[in-house]
């Protein structure tokens, strides 16, 4: 749903492959990481004493009907570009059965519970053995942590029967944590700290207990300071192309500041060419984006597979072509920390 429109500003308007062990966070080459401010408050991972409580919530009906959770920003109206001028290219990933090789298959959709008021539908990544990460505003919003997610990795709902829509099976919660300094500042639509880590339950797989990236065998890097000036893959499932059923590719490296003043919350958010919309919110924003490993760049920022940001807002207007993503920074380490060490063998 459209969640949250906020005013004009100037010109601008505010809406509201197989086995490969990433490292925690990367730096390379010769281009220097952003310096961020340093983290706010961390806080405490809510935890999900009985994981198994949200598989069974989630009926076929209730999938189905969950909305796409989505943060817009209003903008004026007017290809690979839109209003905005950012270059872009976009399609659905292909060929059939992409969504089981690496990278792609460590992306997935990601079901919740936003308590009184309903369910809803994000994009997600692996980041960790046990660990996602997602847009922050698919985990909390109005004072309270949301419930209930379920992530899907390598879904793909063109398929005819369960088994091959879920390649990997369908993963619980354990535990989940947002910045303390997006949980203070979770209406701003344009945010430094958009961003979130969700634990997933381990399970069962033909007899043996595996984590996520037990099962699918890949997993993302991370880096902060780099969404500034880089170029970006971004995935996920936006319900305005194929029914949120496929996940779409998006490559840009036009991109802009997202008009914030320096200093104030939103200043370090960029904005990078996109069609995509509801449903790719928390797809992963990646850096050298492929396979094989060894086809890996160099120069400055130069490590295969590193997620640099997660999609947060897109803009009111379709015409403007552009989503914006809160660039990872000191609050992202932070929780990440937190995250890698609430259960041994996390990260």
């Amino acid at each position: 749903m459209w969640k949250r429109v906020v005013a004009v500003v100037g010109s601008l308007a505010i809406l509201a492959t197989t086995g490969y062990v990433a490292s925690a966070s990367v730096t390379g080459g010769d281009k220097a990481p952003a310096v961020s401010a340093a983290a706010g408050a961390v806080g405490t991972p809510v935890v999900n004493r009985a994981p198994q409580s949200s598989g069974t919530y989630w009926t076929a009906d209730r999938l189905q009907a969950a909305k796409p959770m989505d943060r817009v920003r209003t903008g004026v109206a007017g290809q690979a570009f839109g209003a905005a001028n950012l270059d872009f290219s976009r399609g659905r990933i292909g060929p059939v059965g992409l969504n089981k090789q690496g990278p792609y298959k460590s992306v997935g959709k990601l079901f919740f519970t936003e308590q009184g008021v309903g369910d809803f539908q994000c994009s997600a990544s692996i980041i960790g053995n046990r660990l996602i990460v997602t847009a922050g505003h698919c985990m909390f919003g109005n004072g309270h942590y949301f419930t209930n997610w379920q992530f899907i990795p390598g879904y793909d709902g063109s398929q005819p029967t369960l088994a091959a829509q879920r390649p990997y099976g369908t993963w619980n919660w354990a535990a989940a944590l947002v910045p303390g300094n997006y949980q203070a500042t979770s209406s701003s639509v344009v945010n430094n700290y958009d961003f979130g880590i969700i634990q997933l339950a381990d399970q069962p797989v033909s007899g043996v207990t595996k984590t996520v990236f037990g099962r699918t065998g890949f997993k993302f890097n991370t880096a902060v300071g780099h969404l500034f000036d880089t170029a970006i893959t971004s995935l996920g499932y936006p319900c305005n192309f194929d029914n949120c059923n496929i996940m779409q590719r998006v490559d840009s490296s036009d991109h802009r500041p997202s008009g914030i003043p320096a200093g104030q919350n939103g200043s370090t958010a960029f904005e990078y060419g996109s069609d995509m919309a509801g449903g790719s919110s928390g797809g992963p924003w990646v850096e050298n984006f492929g396979a094989p490993l060894s086809a890996a760049p160099t120069g400055g920022f130069n490590v295969r597979n590193t997620v640099v940001g997660v999609t947060s807002y897109g803009y009111i207007d379709p015409n403007v072509r552009t989503q914006g993503a809160s660039q990872f920074n000191a609050d992202f380490t932070s929780i990440k920390n937190v995250m890698c060490s609430f259960t041994a063998g996390n990260c």
